[in-house]
């Protein structure tokens, strides 16, 4: 009788044990997708988001449609973007995080800090071509010429037309609870020109202004949480008493 005594002790203090700690797991990590737009500027090694809200960002705004997650209640509302610069954020190498890259004026407790940003996954074969419909193009060096890799996929939509997108990548933090999970971010623009001119440009020394629209998606890995195993250990706990009782 002393044992099972013992065994129902043992069980109700590692499960209260437990509910505390369902109770601390129950604040979520960032996850969702939100849809942004806003304006940029891109010159020979930096991308600069417009407005200025402050150097070194720029504002975006959040679409009324199509945000899920942690981001599902952010419609219409606005936010701030920081600045790139290629010596800094190296396309196609892990860098220092960028912390703060995107913020998000409804959701202090929302920070997406950028780790890394890809280079293009086009060949240069095609970017110095007389314009056509259909190529596709991913500069030889960086942003707009200095030497680097370059991460901008461009496309020529028809002879008169062109788009350019890239894609970055970073750790979306809750800021509350200090909980991270992973995003991506694929950003991308229209232009009423080629690339071709649009490169032609930039190797001139002009700056682009356009506009831009991104998708960015946060996800977790299904790693098990400390109180799911907390809990996977008490009900082992429990059987292991019990079994010793009814032994003896």
């Amino acid at each position: 009788m002393q044992l099972w005594s013992k065994g129902l002790l043992a069980i109700a203090g590692v499960a209260g044990l437990s509910a505390l700690c369902v109770s601390s797991a129950s604040a979520a990590p960032i996850t969702g997708t939100v849809n942004i737009s806003g304006s940029v500027a891109v010159g020979g090694t930096f991308i600069d988001f417009q407005p200025p809200v402050g150097p070194p960002s720029g504002s975006f705004a959040v679409s009324n449609t199509g945000n899920t997650g942690s981001f599902a209640g952010l419609n219409n509302t606005t936010g701030t973007i920081m600045d790139l610069n290629e010596t800094v954020q190296t396309p196609g190498v892990s860098f220092a995080p960028l912390t703060g890259f995107l913020t998000f004026a409804s959701a202090p407790n929302i920070r997406l800090d950028l780790t890394s940003i890809d280079v293009g996954s086009f060949t240069s074969t095609e970017c110095f071509a007389a314009p056509a419909a259909g190529q596709t193009c991913t500069p030889p060096l960086g942003f707009g010429g200095a030497v680097g890799t370059n991460p901008f996929n461009l496309n020529n939509t028809t002879a008169s037309t062109s788009s350019a997108s890239i894609t970055f990548h970073g750790t979306a933090v809750n800021t509350t609870t200090g909980e991270t999970s992973s995003f991506v971010g694929i950003f991308s623009s229209q232009f009423t020109v080629p690339y071709q001119v649009l490169l032609a440009d930039i190797a001139a020394g002009t700056t682009v202004s356009t506009s831009y629209s991104a998708t960015i998606t946060a996800t977790t890995s299904a790693v098990p949480e400390p109180a799911t195993m907390i809990l996977l250990g008490s009900g082992l706990i429990g059987i292991f008493v019990i079994g010793r009782k009814r032994t003896r």
